[in-house]
């Protein structure tokens, strides 16, 4: 319960199936299943791991043991960029839905979703500052009653046949991906639709570190990790079908696919089928999940941009702890101030619908047709961009599995190769729908295949991630050529002790020092 606390899944369904349905249409329950099958293959790949080596250190200290450490940094450059934006991700999903639920009640802020996205950005900073807690202990209630609300929803509709009956075709096959107004639709729109199918099990790894404190944790590991992973497939495949026959298939992209209104879908469906009781009960769940996990998102990003600091990777500033609260408030501030200016930027973000269906947009402020840019569409945006990252740390841990093995002298075809090429084959769809139609000669081949143009932004956003990726490596061509005892902490950073025992070790060292 912990870990799914960790996970929100109420947040995946209410935030990445309206998302998912504007891309793929009906088909949405075909892509959490899709996701699923290279997630639970990948899954093999990280129990195989954590069996083996410690997951307190996670990917970096897997990769760096299979391929070395320049592979190692590059994985944990990787998740420096997903983890600093997706605290802004969750963020504008929390103002979103602040932004819709106070309007329904007359009331509304300056600025709309950016105004409530930053007051909040601005509560974790102040909470994280003065190294304030939130247990996963006290978030297990809440994370039972999203599981609970949402099978309450799912049990009505799956009842009451949804609007229009019970339909597998349109919805477990592509059959439901070329509806009308679906963009880009087909195979295309079920690939990138998978970038937010597969976000929604993020954080799965940590079920891992939960086995390992076990008396048996050879046995507890995969168990705790494949029951995790079966358990979230099920909630997300029948909560995403129940969504879509709920408004019926043939609305899924024009009803459920409305990012603007997002996830007020949910709320008149569980209006309709249940009563306005859960619609309540969904909207408090949703937002209390979205802002415990973008605080634990803080944390853990603070932390991590503490451990750099402290092993010199990163300028020595960010591994200051604070001498009274012994939080990381250096690293802190820094992401609640990158947070904030990404929100800020976004908010400047404006749109307008034209007349044959696209969207054009613009920097500035509202004007004649042009509206703010919806919290739930930058949480789009932001979203993708980091499981474009997470996406390449994933397919890295595949590769390095044959390779580990061999090492160990333990190499089997099936485990240590099909699985894990399978996997990646699965991973790769997502990326590769994302990165390939923006080229000019691929796109121009998806085009003439009948294929949808990918829309601006969506087109720009992998260039995102080869920019960052393009920094990554000439940021370890310079320590590795300035700095190389740096450079050899690479990989090992996450393996040394705790967020807590390491500050307080540098405290101590701090204070020999100066006795």
């Amino acid at each position: 319960m912990l870990c799914i606390a960790a996970i929100a899944p109420a947040a995946s369904m209410l935030f990445n199936v309206p998302v998912i349905a504007s891309q793929a249409g009906a088909a949405s329950p075909l892509v959490f299943v899709l996701s699923a099958i290279g997630v639970l293959l990948l899954g093999i790949s990280v129990v195989y791991f954590a069996r083996r080596l410690s997951s307190a250190g996670g990917f970096c200290t897997w990769i760096r043991h299979a391929l070395g450490k320049e592979a190692a940094f590059q994985v944990g450059w990787l998740l420096l960029g997903s983890y600093a934006l997706f605290e802004a991700a969750l963020q504008a999903t929390v103002g979103g839905s602040l932004e819709n639920a106070f309007s329904s009640l007359g009331f509304s802020l300056p600025g709309g979703w950016v105004m409530y996205a930053l007051l909040l950005t601005l509560i974790v900073g102040v909470l994280a500052h003065f190294d304030v807690k939130l247990s996963l202990w006290v978030m297990a209630p809440f994370a039972l009653l999203e599981v609970l609300v949402l099978l309450v929803l799912d049990g009505a509709i799956l009842l009451k046949g949804g609007a229009s009956g019970h339909d597998l075709l349109h919805t477990f096959t592509p059959a439901g991906s070329t509806l009308a107004g679906i963009v880009p639709g087909g195979i295309l729109g079920i690939g990138i639709g998978m970038v937010l199918g597969i976000l929604a099990f993020v954080g799965f790894e940590t079920a891992a570190a939960y086995g390992e404190e076990t008396r048996h944790p050879r046995r507890a590991i995969p168990v705790a990790m494949y029951s995790l992973l079966i358990g979230l497939t099920v909630l997300y495949v029948v909560t995403s079908y129940a969504a879509t026959i709920g408004v019926g298939w043939q609305h899924a992209g024009g009803t459920l696919g409305n990012i603007a209104t997002a996830p007020q879908q949910y709320l008149v469906l569980a209006n309709h089928y249940v009563g306005s009781w859960l619609g309540t009960a969904l909207v408090i769940l949703v937002v209390t999940s979205n802002a415990a996990s973008a605080f634990a998102m803080h944390q853990v990003m603070a932390r991590y941009v503490f451990s750099m600091g402290r092993e010199q990777v990163l300028p020595a500033l960010f591994g200051r702890a604070h001498p009274r609260w012994r939080s990381p408030y250096i690293a802190g501030w820094t992401q609640t101030g990158f947070t904030g200016l990404v929100i800020i930027f976004l908010g400047f973000i404006v749109q307008k619908s034209n007349v044959d269906g696209t969207v054009s947009y613009a920097l500035g402020l509202p004007h004649g047709a042009f509206t703010q840019t919806s919290g739930i569409g930058s949480f789009q945006w932001l979203a993708s961009v980091v499981t474009m990252c997470l996406l390449l740390v994933y397919i890295l841990t595949n590769v390095a599995v044959p390779f580990f093995a061999r090492r160990q002298q333990e190499f089997r075809v099936v485990p240590h190769m099909i699985v894990p090429l399978a996997s990646t084959l699965l991973l790769l769809l997502p990326f590769a729908s994302y990165v390939l139609p923006p080229l000019p000669l691929i796109g121009g081949w998806f085009t003439a295949l009948g294929f949808a143009p990918t829309p601006f932004p969506t087109n720009i956003l992998p260039f995102f991630v080869v920019l960052w990726i393009i920094l990554g490596l000439g940021y370890a061509w310079y320590l590795s050529r300035h700095s190389p005892e740096r450079y050899e902490q690479i990989g090992l950073i996450l393996q040394h002790e705790g967020a807590e025992e390491a500050i307080s070790a540098k405290e101590t060292k701090d204070q020999t020092q100066e006795e």
